[in-house]
């Protein structure tokens, strides 16, 4: 009979409970020696299996994954007992700090501050952005800005910067 390694790995214990529990299958009898549910889809467990204790960079060549290491260092981070997820990385890579999670709720919190569209594990779909409104475009303030700073030259900038805002900009409540 061939154990899995888990199992021999658990002591014999876990192996008279595998034997006593494999007529009802081998996947069962796993569970039931190693005293653990399967994995699952979000779950911790499943997320952070063969990814704990940077197991990513060795499957890297070794000066790439030596690199990767020290850059995050040097930016502050530590990598110990993190997995770096790239898809929700900005443009510092893995020198993005929020790139490096420990768990499912970490992935789940950037995706929504960063308003991420992930699948996988975790699932989070940030549906539409509320638009982005603005008074007055600053071209129109510049425009705008230029002019009367020909017509008064001693007027501060910002002052005029609010006239303009006050005169062109729409009207909304509570402005």
């Amino acid at each position: 009979m061939e154990y899995p390694p888990e199992v021999i790995a658990a002591g014999s214990k876990a192996l008279s409970l595998y034997e006593k529990a494999l007529p009802y299958g081998e996947r069962w009898a796993t569970m039931v020696a190693l005293q653990q549910p399967p994995g699952t889809s979000g779950t911790d467990r499943a997320f952070l299996e063969g990814r704990q204790n940077n197991e990513q960079l060795n499957d890297m060549p070794r000066r790439q994954a030596a690199y990767v290491a020290k850059e995050a260092r040097q930016a502050g981070i530590s990598i110990s007992g993190k997995y770096y997820c790239a898809g929700i990385a900005d443009k510092r890579g893995w020198r993005d700090p929020e790139a490096w999670v420990t768990s499912n709720d970490d992935v789940l919190r950037v995706a929504q501050k960063r308003r991420l569209h992930v699948t996988g594990n975790v699932n989070y779909e940030p549906g539409e952005a509320p638009p982005k409104r603005v008074l007055l475009s600053e071209s129109i303030i510049k425009d705008e800005l230029k002019k009367e700073k020909r017509k008064n030259p001693k007027a501060k900038d910002g002052e005029l910067r609010e006239k303009i805002i006050e005169k062109h900009a729409y009207r909304v409540k509570n402005r």
